[in-house]
């Protein structure tokens, strides 16, 4: 029996080295990747955060489960095992010591088990440390960081609070009922007055629960409220909030009463609190607002409503940053129709990328092209890499491409191979394994050097793969690279912030650049409506920064927004070394960075329902249907405006009587901002104008060809339809078939723009060159460490490349 006690008890501590072994390492993994990105203190706030959070909530679990389970034990007079001993069965009376110690373990893992949840870390620290508002709402006067800081935590303390609750009754009625106290006995249950009494002791539990809920709730209603699109009304601030405050107070009042009632015996007591409690939540929550509703007047409802939304609308354009958005004049924008041929995109860069993609046989990185503005138009700037030959899987090309036209075959335009820049293999990009141990003999990589037998045993370890430890690296100074994806990558380090839809490349000199923007969102920021914004519903959406992850080394610079709102700056002043303003930015990259898509969008709705302040009231929505076929590609348009800086993306608003009165664009470069260009309406409504162009387009329109998005572009004060048509097969790339296009009363069809309108620009060629210098060094750079690793076919290509470089003319 000893001896096997031993190897019990040796298996037992194995196993807890291993687990607090690996923990360790993953500790140690964890420490070491975040201070090779220069973010140790995000490493440090996060693993306080976390232990401060574990151990308070593991206390309060482990308390809560040893009170209940020490009472079960209590219940339990003695537990009996029998034993044999040869032909004679002898009950062997388990020590009270040892029940004692049960219930403690049971409770230790238990209490280790319900943890308050460590992915809610940020959410912890911003309820700590967030910067207030300096507004506050106009009916609890309480400050806007109350609703976006606190009380997203205190809700999940609550959700933290339901589990526990849920959790602990369930082990210990499962208890009892491996007990006499607990049992169905002659078709009815039997329950013993030591049960019944626990039982109600953790009734009254529920009942404070269930009062802090109607807390919450009574705060949430300023968030969502019983109006149309959530909004807060009357109804919500003179009947729900108090009858919720008081419902909260009579629950808190009940859960008394009951623990009282419970203990003393007075079961009837506690029935008749528990009875009390679900009326009035019956009368005031749905009752009484009805019956309020049914006798006023419609008039009289309306001038109830009338300051609640005109409060709304205030709090709708805060939430979404209207206020900041440029409000343009009729005019602005396409001075003529026969300018718009350069400037438009009729393809779109999802349709692009597809096509290369099947064309050349590569992959295309990122989420889309990038949009670049040359000297002949608009352009698009796509990363290809491998091919269906192993030889060509290290050799990346960032190639630009003509959205404005199509070759011979429908195809996406090549521009010319001066403007391709060949580039070393990115180190980090979206579709990049895990982990991978790389060379770095020029200490350029931000990674984790695998020199040192501490540092290889502990990722071994961590990573759980023992060929790091064992096996042979790269020789050179190996370097542990984690985190190779885009997004992963920048979500470690900014768990906190929501991040945009597209990664997208950008090229500055002969880097490549990775660009994700990142967004401070709430749902629980009062007063506003709410809308759907990147796959969830919002009530508070800004831009707060931009992410620069350099693909050759993987380093990461978090770019600050100008114009950060409280939430950002609460992270920007409580992780000062992880962001940079955007003056440290070169100014050829800032020129480069893309439009704010995403937060545009979200001010594009809020603009929709709010306008400007002290703007006429209008009703307008966003263009729907858009005219596309299920298959195509949902993006916005991509335009080059004369008076805007970069290439810009544009979303069509159309009036109650679904005229088109606008367009809402977002702007690239430096000041990236988002304005609003009013146009003259021209009388058409647009699902006419989808039907005149699907009409125009039928005698021609095959089976496989699909069309994409209809595009609303200002020409002269006047809006101008675009819709493209692409013809499509299994496995062939997309090849762009015509351009249909209604301005005034015309319909007009054609391959291109040009086409149709005439142009004096040349495509091919057109864009600006990159200068040979430039080119001969990075193929020169790809040279050398294709030779250095002994890959002579990546070599071998990357000298060809040099070669035509060499012979093409340029600057």
């Amino acid at each position: 029996m000893s001896g096997r006690r031993v190897l019990t008890g040796a298996a037992i501590v194995a196993a807890l080295t291993l687990l607090v072994g690996r923990w360790m390492a993953w500790l140690y993994t964890e420490h070491v990747w975040y201070l090779s990105l220069g973010a140790g203190d995000v490493w440090r706030a996060q693993l306080s955060a976390t232990a401060v959070l574990g151990v308070v909530s593991f206390g309060l679990a482990f308390f809560f489960v040893f009170v209940n389970l020490y009472a079960v034990r209590l219940s339990v007079v003695s537990l009996v095992f029998p034993r044999r001993l040869a032909n004679i069965e002898i009950g062997e009376e388990v020590p009270g010591r040892y029940l004692t110690g049960a219930v403690t373990a049971l409770s230790i893992l238990m209490g280790a088990l319900l943890t308050f949840p460590t992915d809610k870390w940020h959410t912890a620290l911003l309820a700590r440390m967030g910067r207030p508002f300096r507004e506050s709402d106009p009916y609890f006067n309480a400050d806007m960081g109350f609703f976006v800081y606190w009380l997203p935590f205190e809700t999940a303390a609550h959700v933290w609070a339901v589990v526990v609750l849920v959790v602990v009754t369930g082990v210990v009625v499962l208890l009892y009922a491996l007990t006499p106290s607990l049992r169905w006995e002659r078709g009815s249950l039997y329950v013993s007055a030591y049960v019944r009494r626990h039982f109600t002791m953790l009734g009254a539990v529920l009942l404070l629960v269930l009062a802090w809920s109607y807390r919450l709730s009574m705060y949430r209603l300023l968030a969502v409220g019983g109006g149309s699109s959530g909004v807060f009304t009357w109804m919500d601030h003179h009947v729900l909030v108090t009858a919720t405050l008081l419902l909260s107070l009579a629950t808190l009042c009940a859960a008394v009463v009951v623990a009282w009632a419970g203990w003393t015996g007075q079961l009837r007591l506690a029935f008749t609190a528990v009875s009390i409690v679900l009326v009035l939540s019956l009368v005031s929550r749905t009752l009484a607002p009805l019956m309020i509703r049914r006798s006023s007047e419609p008039a009289e409802r309306a001038a109830q409503e009338r300051p609640y939304m005109s409060t709304h609308l205030t709090f709708t354009r805060r939430a979404y940053a209207v206020y900041r958005m440029r409000a343009d004049s009729i005019g602005v924008g396409v001075p003529a129709i026969a300018d718009a041929s350069p400037r438009v995109a009729i393809w779109d860069g999802a349709t692009i990328a597809r096509a290369v993609e099947r064309q050349r046989r590569v992959h295309v990185s990122g989420d889309g092209p990038a949009w670049l503005e040359t000297p002949a138009g608009i352009a698009a700037l796509v990363v290809e890499h491998g091919s269906e030959s192993a030889e060509a899987r290290e050799l990346w090309v960032a190639t630009r491409y003509s959205p404005i036209a199509a070759d011979d075959h429908g195809l996406p335009l090549r521009l010319s191979p001066a403007d391709e820049l060949v580039l070393t293999e990115p180190a980090v990009y979206d579709s990049a394994p895990d982990y991978t141990v790389m060379s770095d003999s020029l200490r350029q990589l931000a990674g984790v050097e695998l020199v040192s037998t501490r540092s290889r045993v502990m990722h071994a370890w961590g990573l759980q793969n023992f060929r790091l430890l064992f096996g042979e690296l790269p020789a050179n100074r190996p370097t542990m690279i984690r985190r190779r994806a885009v997004r992963e990558r920048v979500g470690a380090l900014t768990p906190f912030f929501v991040q945009g839809s597209e990664v997208l490349p950008v090229v500055a000199g002969d880097s490549l650049y990775w660009v994700l923007e990142l967004y401070a969102a709430s749902s629980t920021y009062p007063l506003s409506r709410r809308f759907t914004v990147l796959g969830e519903e919002r009530g508070y959406f800004h831009h707060a920064a931009t992410a620069l992850v350099h693909a050759a080394s993987g380093r990461v610079r978090l770019i600050a927004s100008p114009t950060a709102d409280p939430i950002a700056e609460s992270w920007f002043a409580y992780l000062p070394a992880l962001f940079t303003p955007l003056s440290s930015v070169s100014p050829v990259l800032r020129s480069m960075l893309p439009p704010v898509t995403d937060g545009a969008r979200a001010q594009a709705l809020a603009f929709s329902a709010t306008g400007f302040l002290g703007g006429t009231l209008e009703t307008r929505h966003f263009a729907l249907p858009d005219g596309a076929d299920s298959t195509a590609a949902r993006e916005p348009g991509h335009v080059l405006l004369p008076s805007l800086p970069g290439v810009s993306s544009l979303w069509p608003l159309l009036d109650s009587a679904d005229r088109v009165r606008g367009v809402i664009v977002a702007t690239a470069g430096a000041m990236r901002a988002t304005s609003w260009i009013p146009v003259t309406s021209d009388g058409n409504r647009w699902g006419a104008v989808v039907d005149r162009l699907r009409m125009a387009d039928t005698a021609q329109h095959d089976a496989g060809a699909i069309r994409a998005p209809l595009r609303v572009i200002p020409v002269a004060g006047q809006p101008v339809y675009v819709q493209s048509s692409y013809h499509v097969r299994a496995g062939a790339p997309p090849a762009l078939v015509k351009v249909s296009v209604l301005a005034g009363d015309s319909v007009r069809s054609g391959k291109t723009l040009a086409a149709i309108f005439g142009s004096t620009q040349q495509v091919r060629g057109a864009s600006t060159p990159i200068p040979l210098r430039q080119r001969a060094d990075s193929l020169y750079r790809v040279m050398r460490e294709a030779l250095g690793r002994g890959d002579w076919v990546a070599f071998g290509r990357a000298f060809d490349a040099l070669g035509t470089a060499l012979r093409t003319p340029g600057p």
